[in-house]
């Protein structure tokens, strides 16, 4: 690694996951739309696809999005209250206390297109499109540390088929438009994680080298 790049991996390493979010941001609700628009247009994606799709929702919109998500993650918990008091909670406290969210979708009609238009590798593009969403979460994830906000990386909408059905009615999306993941950000009140600290693999168990 040289200095050129030195600077990309600070960023990368800095991205760490926040769950201590209060409801302020560094940046304008415009400048956080140009970099998440910014993220979706320059992530790659499999035969240039471009199937990744974004919303960002900040303030009531973003409240609504989660009070949304609480109702109806609290119906797989299986009526168990202790349970449901828990997750009540972490939402709240969370995810909900931040400034805004970006959700994360792949368009299947687009992915379904490509597996019409090339049936040998049909099954792949449902496995490249994941490969694009990782690449463009990471992308708003670390640029959002970058200007100081805090956020991390959420799956409640793929719990079950009813709360992306919800998230879908609630922000009058395609019916196409799969959710991959949600991004809570806001300025941190606190250090990342929950506590302790990250752990590392060993990295020479992780990375294999021939080289000559």
């Amino acid at each position: 690694m040289s200095a050129k790049s030195a600077a990309f991996f600070d960023a990368v390493e800095n991205r760490r996951s926040y769950y201590n979010l209060t409801n302020k941001s560094t940046l304008t609700n415009e400048q956080l739309q140009s970099l998440v628009e910014k993220a979706i247009k320059h992530a790659p994606t499999a035969f240039n696809g471009q199937q990744t799709r974004a919303v960002l929702v900040t303030g009531a919109h973003h409240i609504k999005v989660w009070e949304t998500i609480t109702e109806h993650y609290l119906k797989t918990l299986g009526g168990n209250k202790e349970a449901e008091e828990a997750a009540t909670k972490k939402i709240a406290t969370e995810f909900k206390a931040g400034y805004g969210t970006v959700l994360l979708f792949e368009d299947e009609t687009v992915i379904n297109g490509f597996a019409a238009k090339i049936p040998p590798l049909a099954l792949k593009f449902p496995i490249w499109s994941q490969n694009s969403a990782g690449i463009a979460q990471h992308i708003i994830w670390t640029a959002l540390e970058l200007e100081g906000h805090g956020a991390s990386l959420q799956h409640h909408t793929q719990v079950s088929p009813e709360i992306q059905a919800a998230i879908t009615t609630l922000l009058d999306l395609p019916p196409t438009w799969i959710s991959s993941a949600l991004i809570p950000f806001g300025i941190p009140s606190g250090p990342p994680g929950r506590g302790a600290d990250k752990v590392f693999s060993p990295i020479e168990d992780r990375v294999k080298v021939f080289i000559e």
